[in-house]
């Protein structure tokens, strides 16, 4: 290769690389334009590991792989401890695969025109982009997969990386260890990939896989490259065991992994007809229609366009028949070589990722396949550039060089219109969609934000969400809000209430998450301010209310929860129903004392017989966020069967404890038992 090729090579990749680290970083902090519970719960692990967590495996959420939060927790050492580190993070990733592409292409196929055109559709695509910018772990994977695969790759040296020319008829190329050392590191990294996202545990059959078609299309593979499979496997087995060993030690932790193995399930019984569904959208989802979920693209759209598709196809197709009839042309006495014949081995290997890294979306579905099928994404990109390699290649031979750099030109032009479409896709038109500013919590924070611009509202506040639990609203506020002084309480307005004692305290109400009527009576304040969102947002505005009078006196509790809670008021309304009508019950209760345990109120109503007819079993103010003196009201609100004969109900009223559905004791105010429920009335149903 001359100099000026070199160089040529040398900055367009710098371009392709520059073109992709922007479109990866620039608005980094609004776009996506809030934060998503799973971001914000991977930024809170990543603190913890800075303030002495080090778990094998996060159990928040359904359970995740650790490698993206402790890389997180270096990130935010240089860039603080804010919801930025995590995105920033899977930025970093998203770059460095781009490099892994080019650099692992260019060694497996010494073609710097296919390395740096697999980069640039990695780099300017939809996927590429979005997978880079959300504070996920599933981007880890193919970065760590792909060293892997270039450690590997250089570990082993196969005579097609080499030839150049016409080949001799039978061709048939052999393969050697070139240093046993590059697969231990090909190993290190194998295993570590274990650590990133769940595809992972089925990426790793790529490379045995690899090894055995080597040895079919390579005479002696086997015999003098075994040793360094062997070493890469073993090491990639000690590197993963320790995780390996925790879940098989822990298997409910896996909350994931029992959620998406329905279809599997009903496969094993006999029922064939999910797992044909999720196959049939599977493999539709590269250029028929994608992941439907707005969260992470725009529903339905696939992951190539129809001329991107085009390209991959026929990409796919050469590829197979490479494989199929490895170095044709030599083998037919040809003068010359096809380039994408020549690189069999390569072919092969990104093959195998893109069908092993798709399995995911063929097992559980197109819904949130985006991430899912992560693993695939080298080699998506793998194919179309390979097609223009052959079709370049075939222009050569018809019309002469000036072929060849029309077609490439022509590609190059398809590529731009690629990010261009990109831009508008993901900048215009997905960040600013209103089902994804509700999915990222936009709302949220927005209001986090003027909180933070209001040092006059506070110190005691409490927000009305619909999401109040621990790893919800909470998390992305820990992560977003950089006051400190505020003591925030967390509750669903739409049936429940707190109360602060003394005033002024503040209460803010998004539109999704309103007062309850029934407990508007409850609450002694006035609006003072409201917060305008988007016309357009599901969630348009927040109103803000304070507190001017104190809570009234209500004498002694009536009975005590655990030590935890006081009942100090109720109400049943109405005391008649009818069948298929609703009852609201009512309880005032006095926090007495925080707990981390995961409690709910029950509010059952018992036939004469003791028997349960209806009943709601929830706690809209999360036990783990209460402050002891503050009150709080409970709504249920419980529904008679419609078929009920006339009969009088008892309500009774309690607190139990999750997972194990355990009843907290009840003490009366002078230390005498009372059970596991107490009797708060009577409803009489009437016909």
């Amino acid at each position: 290769m001359s100099g000026r090729d070199r160089r040529l090579e040398f900055s367009l990749f710098v371009l392709i690389l520059l073109v992709g680290a922007i479109l990866r970083l620039v608005a980094l902090g609004s776009v996506p334009p809030g934060l998503t519970h799973d971001e914000a719960d991977h930024g809170i692990d990543a603190v913890g590991v800075l303030e002495g967590h080090r778990p094998l495996y996060f159990t928040v959420g359904y359970g995740r792989e650790p490698l993206f939060d402790y890389a997180t927790a270096l990130v935010m050492l240089v860039v603080g401890r804010n919801s930025l580190a995590g995105r920033l993070t899977a930025a970093l990733f998203g770059i460095t695969l781009l490099v892994l592409v080019y650099v692992w292409t260019r060694l497996a196929t010494q073609n710097r025109w296919l390395a740096l055109a697999t980069m640039a559709g990695l780099a300017l695509s939809f996927w590429g982009v979005s997978t880079s910018r959300q504070a996920l772990r599933s981007v880890t994977l193919p970065v760590l997969y792909m060293v892997a695969a270039l450690a590997m790759r250089r570990g082993i040296v196969i005579e097609e990386d080499i030839e150049e020319g016409p080949l001799a008829p039978g061709y048939r190329p052999q393969a050697q260890i070139s240093r046993m050392g590059w697969f231990v590191v090909a190993g290190a990294f194998l295993g570590l990939s274990i650590y990133t996202y769940l595809a992972a545990r089925l990426m790793w059959l790529v490379f045995p896989t690899f090894f055995v078609f080597l040895s079919v299309t390579q005479p002696g593979v086997i015999r003098k490259a075994w040793p360094g499979l062997l070493v890469m496997l073993l090491v990639a087995a000690a590197v993963s065991a320790p995780l390996a060993i925790y879940l098989i030690q822990h298997p409910q932790v896996e909350v994931r992994v029992r959620q998406l193995s329905g279809p599997i399930a009903a496969l094993l019984a006999g029922d064939m007809q999910p797992m044909q569904q999720n196959i049939r959208a599977g493999l539709g989802m590269i250029t028929v229609r994608g992941d439907d979920l707005w969260l992470y693209n725009i529903p339905g759209k696939p992951l190539l366009g129809p001329v991107m598709g085009l390209f991959f196809y026929l990409g796919v197709s050469i590829a197979l028949m490479s494989v199929l009839y490895p170095y044709r042309p030599a083998q037919r006495g040809h003068r010359s070589f096809d380039e994408a014949f020549r690189v069999s081995s390569a072919n092969a290997f990104m093959l195998l990722t893109l069908i092993f890294g798709m399995i995911p979306a063929l097992l559980t579905g197109v819904g949130a396949s985006m991430t899912r099928v992560i693993g695939a994404q080298p080699a998506l990109y793998y194919f179309p550039a390979l097609a223009v390699v052959w079709l370049a290649d075939w222009a050569q031979r018809q019309v002469g060089e000036q072929g060849a750099t029309a077609l490439w030109t022509a590609y190059g032009g398809l590529l731009t219109m690629v990010g261009a479409l990109t831009i508008h896709s993901y900048f215009g038109i997905w960040a600013n969609a209103r089902d994804v500013r509700v999915a990222y919590h936009t709302t949220l924070v927005e209001t986090l934000h003027y909180l933070d611009q209001r040092p006059e509202i506070g110190p005691d506040l409490a927000l009305s969400t619909i999401t109040p639990g621990r790893f919800h609203d909470p998390a992305i506020a820990a992560l977003v809000l950089q006051r400190n002084d505020l003591r925030l309480r967390w509750f669903d307005g739409r049936s429940a209430l707190v109360l602060i004692d003394p005033p002024p305290a503040y209460y803010l109400f998004p539109e999704i998450a309103p007062l309850a009527a029934p407990l508007e009576a409850w609450l002694p304040g006035v609006p003072i301010d409201r917060l305008e969102l988007r016309p357009n947002d599901f969630n348009r505005q927040v109103t803000i209310v304070r507190q001017t009078t104190s809570l009234p006196e209500y004498g002694p509790p009536q009975v005590i929860a655990g030590g935890l809670l006081a009942l100090v008021n109720y109400s049943i309304e109405p005391l008649v129903a009818r069948p298929g009508g609703t009852i609201q019950v009512l309880t005032m209760w006095r926090i007495l004392d925080r707990s981390d345990a995961d409690l709910v109120l029950f509010t059952h109503a018992l036939d004469g017989a003791g028997q349960l007819v209806t009943q709601q079993d929830s706690l809209d103010v999360p036990s783990w966020g209460w402050v002891p003196g503050d009150h709080f009201i409970q709504l249920h609100r419980l529904l008679i069967p419609p078929d009920l004969a006339s009969c009088i109900l008892r309500v009774v009223v309690g607190v139990y404890q999750l997972p194990d559905v355990t009843r907290l004791p009840l003490l009366f105010p002078g230390g005498a038992a009372g059970g596991d429920n107490l009797a708060i009335g009577t409803i009489e149903v009437c016909p």
